[in-house]
């Protein structure tokens, strides 16, 4: 079943004045995967000719675009959205220190590469769903049940069906894990063994496995320790960041 029947494309606006510039990170976010809808503009003033609050969930902005830069766009984007992220696309980071009065997420430096956009996109559903009170339906015991992502702890896969445990409660699905980790957006959720999904929100602690905020224990797999580590670490970064 679908997890919502909302649509679930990514809303990204993209104002780059080079055509090979927004050719290229276009292609990036057709190939992160990420379900996306991407309204490309070449200057500021374009852009903020139709710019309302909410109305995009994601803006890459290119720092020196002509008249209106990108700096000064993001001032007018944040008079009216405080909670949009702001994604500079630049040659240079000499504006780094503007980036931060104006809460922006990131900076990608051109050329820009796969990584940083994944990065960007995934953080941007993160804040998009949690905003939205995203939810999952599934089936157990024959009967369907919705159930928010912020009440999901971690996911666990058990001869041949998957269980969903909440602070409540724990739901039996038909569904496989691989399935499900489609559904459970990064980087909140992480798979962290192949018989594990860990909502990162729930997480107490990282000793050898994850112990979550019910007392329970979710594995890691030894061989992916130190990426699932560095992945958590840098969800708790973003979380002191102010990113969520």
């Amino acid at each position: 079943m679908a997890a919502s029947t909302r649509d679930p494309r990514l809303r990204i606006a993209l104002c780059e004045d080079t055509t090979f510039e927004a050719d290229l990170l276009t292609a990036l976010i057709d190939m992160s995967g990420v379900p996306n809808a991407v309204e490309r503009f070449t200057t500021g003033e374009a852009f903020l000719e139709g710019f309302a609050k909410e109305k995009y969930d994601l803006i890459f902005l290119d720092v020196y675009m002509g008249e209106l830069t990108g700096v000064q766009t993001a001032e007018r984007i944040r008079d009216i959205d405080t909670q949009v992220v702001i994604v500079f696309t630049t040659t240079s980071d000499d504006f780094t220190r503007e980036g931060y009065r104006l809460n922006a997420y990131k900076y990608l430096l051109k050329p820009v590469v796969k990584e940083d956009v994944v990065d960007a996109l995934e953080l941007a559903v993160l804040k998009r769903d949690k905003a939205q009170g995203a939810t999952i339906a599934i089936v157990t015991n024959n009967v369907p049940v919705v159930i928010p992502l912020n009440d999901i702890l971690y996911v666990e896969s058990s001869n041949r069906r998957s269980l969903i445990y909440t602070a409540e409660e724990s739901y039996a699905t038909t569904m496989t894990i691989d399935a499900l980790e489609k559904l459970l957006p990064p980087p909140r959720f992480l798979r962290s063994h192949r018989s594990f999904i860990v909502n990162l929100d729930h997480v107490d602690d990282l000793e050898q496995d994850f112990i979550m905020d019910n007392g329970d224990v979710a594995y890691v797999a030894v061989k992916h320790h130190r990426k699932v580590k560095h992945a958590y670490d840098d969800y708790l970064f973003s979380i002191a960041r102010g990113d969520e």
